[in-house]
């Protein structure tokens, strides 16, 4: 969340980083949906459905949740190197060589992509007002 932060504060600004950012945000709520909707439904696929049936629906799901795991990826190389291209000075001086995604060597695991994107949305909701 501090990085989060702190990439805030550098772009503040930047209305196309802003949107760039918006976007990124936007698309890591869309897969943490199709997660939860695809793990969710097919518990209880498994208590009524089976063979073909149940071999659709999962291939369907999972359908959903890759592309939803794609449009993540895109937006995060996408607001990440528009980030570096921009604003690698401010980037150094903050300790955030890599941009907005912590581990810059691991940019490319689909896994890391996944836990970082579940880690920021849990991050802004505990920093939510109440």
């Amino acid at each position: 969340m501090t990085r989060y932060s702190a990439v805030i504060a550098i772009i503040a600004k930047d209305e196309t980083a802003v949107n760039l950012l918006e976007k990124l945000i936007d698309a890591a709520a869309g897969y943490m949906e199709k997660v939860v909707q695809m793990e969710s439904r097919l518990k209880t696929a498994r208590l009524r459905l089976e063979g073909e049936e149940l071999r659709e629906i999962t291939q369907r799901l999972d359908k959903n949740r890759t592309i939803a795991h794609e449009a993540l990826i895109s937006s995060l190389h996408i607001f990440n190197r528009y980030l570096v291209k921009n604003y690698q000075e401010e980037l150094l001086d903050e300790g955030l060589e890599g941009g907005i995604f912590p581990n810059p060597e691991a940019i490319r695991d689909r896994v890391a992509i996944a836990d970082w994107a579940g880690e920021l949305l849990c991050g802004i909701y505990q920093a939510r007002k109440r």
